[in-house]
């Protein structure tokens, strides 16, 4: 601590419903000046009842503190320890933790490792219980999520509408191949522009530059944007649907012989091409084999995608000159839809690849884990994205923008988490390529609310550094992380601190996993937030989200196709 030098460690244990704080220290320090600084930098439910002076914090073989010789400690009080709770106070050096900048890193676990004098520690509060019944609310939370909704509706009203053409097709013998090129054409174009940079970003703002006098639940609902793939699965699906009906109804038309059908032979021949890619694209997007091989899907999806656009570009052409006999290109290319709506659709695909460049890198190593690289080539806004590459035209990773707070350039983390992100670390660029525009993601909603409550795991604290920095939404931050300031370097934990001089940041390394759901939950009460935001894996993600949305707060997290 700045204001008492001498405290080299410090730690507290829950003793019979009691916190009981132990630090070590060069002189004694009187109790009730202990705790009147502590409560300036800790939550209330982390400020120990009492303090115990002693020479010096008993550690384990493995630098851990040693919560056996604690709890004897506590056991001559006639007190049974149930808890570890470290904290290190600003200034503190320590072999685990370091505060800086008059901030604090409050570790609280449940380690698990001691069973016997470990269990759950006391709080002034649990969390409450879950609205409604558990059937409903899997229902509301789990199966029916926007992105489910979005998806359904529009599959359903694609269904709706072939079955209205099948109808004017066997009922009143209406030839429908032009309907159905039209309907092809509609959804591909749509599926496509729900990936389209500009479009998301234009969503982006508009849904989230919503007024904060508006009441939070319409704000709760317009910060739901990024549910907006399922728009794109959902058109993706039905443009395959209704590419299988014209396969089907234009194979039929060529049998019918010379003099009767409306299509040639090369027509039927590219039809059945562009149905095999466009069936492969949309079994290989299944959630579950796209996570187990990604790289096989985007190749898939990216190659595959180009084939099949040049092909349907071929097919609109003879599909256009076949259906309207005796007309010349001239006057049917201009009236016919699908050739707008591909076009369209062609725009968007190439847009980001004309953006496609080479730009140079300011390298910062944090550890052997983590690297943050720095750009200088654009400004993005808070809660964007970028994507970069070693390759080009094989694979691409994105990375949430940490925009500088002079609000120009940005810089990014890079942390240990496959072969990419491993050699990045390794090489430390100078340079490296990045394809499009800076693109909306999650954290981009928080400008729909008032405030916020960051929670974070790992290298996930980078995208809540830069709502942080931003100064335009308050924001309370909850990191774990394994030795956040080994991995991540100081100038990472001061300037959470610097901004959140209340950031929680959990050391998992050497306290274990702490409950996250109650300690987002603490922090959303105690600092009266509107919504919990949460930047971590998929697991974790969805857990929280779903612990904090079946009790009526806001919560949101990147989806399994945001």
């Amino acid at each position: 601590m700045q204001k008492y030098p001498g405290i080299t460690r410090a730690c507290a244990t829950v003793v019979e419903g009691v916190l009981f704080g132990f630090y070590a220290a060069s002189t004694f320090i009187g109790e009730d000046d202990l705790k009147a600084f502590v409560q300036q930098h800790l939550p209330y439910y982390s400020v120990p009842g009492q303090w115990i002076f002693i020479a010096d914090i008993p550690l384990t073989s493995n630098g851990k503190v040693d919560k056996k010789q604690l709890a004897a400690l506590a056991l001559r009080a006639n007190n049974n320890i149930t808890e570890l709770f470290y904290t290190a106070s600003s200034g503190a050096s320590s072999t685990t933790d370091t505060e800086k900048n008059g901030g604090s890193i409050a570790n609280l676990s449940t380690n698990s490792s001691d069973d016997s004098s470990t269990t759950a520690i006391e709080k002034p509060e649990l969390l409450p219980a879950k609205n409604g019944f558990y059937g409903q609310r899997w229902l509301r939370h789990r199966a029916f999520i926007l992105y489910r909704k979005f998806f359904s509706v529009v599959v359903m009203a694609n269904v709706a509408a072939a079955v209205a053409v099948l109808y004017l097709e066997v009922h009143k013998g209406r030839r429908m191949l032009a309907d159905l090129a039209t309907a092809t054409a509609t959804n591909l174009c749509m599926a496509v522009l729900m990936r389209s940079e500009p479009v998301i970003n234009l969503l982006f703002t508009v849904f989230c530059s919503v007024p904060l006098c508006f009441p939070l639940s319409i704000r709760r609902h317009c910060a739901r944007i990024f549910h907006i793939g399922g728009i794109h699965s959902g058109c993706a699906l039905s443009a395959t649907m209704w590419f299988g009906i014209f396969a089907i109804v234009a194979t039929l038309d060529y049998a019918k012989g010379t003099g009767h059908r409306s299509v040639r032979l090369a027509s039927i021949v590219i039809t059945y091409l562009i149905l095999l890619l466009l069936i492969a694209m949309a079994s290989l997007s299944y959630p579950a084999f796209r996570a187990k091989h990604h790289d096989t899907w985007e190749m898939v999806h990216r190659f595959g995608g180009w084939m099949a656009l040049v092909l349907l570009w071929i097919q609109v052409y003879f599909t256009t000159k076949d259906l309207n006999p005796g007309r010349a290109l001239s006057q049917t290319y201009p009236s016919s839809p699908p050739v707008w709506l591909l076009t369209v659709a062609t725009m968007a695909i190439i847009f980001p690849w004309l953006h496609l460049r080479k730009v140079p890198v300011r390298s910062e190593v944090l550890s052997s884990h983590a690297i943050r690289l720095h750009f200088d080539y654009t400004n993005p806004v808070v809660g964007t994205a970028v994507r970069l590459a070693e390759r080009p035209l094989v694979d691409w990773h994105g990375f949430a923008t940490i925009t500088n707070a002079n609000g120009k350039g940005f810089s990014l983390i890079v942390s240990n988490a496959g072969n990419f992100t491993k050699r990045t670390i390794e090489r430390a660029p100078s340079c490296i390529w990045v394809r499009g525009i800076p693109t909306c993601g999650v954290l981009r909603i928080c400008t729909a609310f008032k405030s916020v409550v960051l929670v974070a795991t790992g290298s996930g604290i980078g995208p809540c550094l830069a709502v942080i920095l931003a100064k335009k939404t308050p924001a309370r931050i909850l990191w774990t992380a394994p030795n956040p300031e080994q991995i991540f370097g100081k100038s990472i934990i001061n300037a959470v601190f610097e901004k959140d001089p209340k950031a929680i940041i959990h050391n998992t390394r050497t306290m274990g996993k702490p409950d996250m759901n109650l300690m987002a939950y603490q922090l959303w009460k105690e600092s009266g937030a509107e919504a919990v935001c949460v930047i971590s894996n998929k697991t974790f993600t969805t857990r929280i989200v779903y612990a904090m949305e079946s009790r009526g707060i806001p919560a949101y997290g990147a989806i399994f196709d945001s």
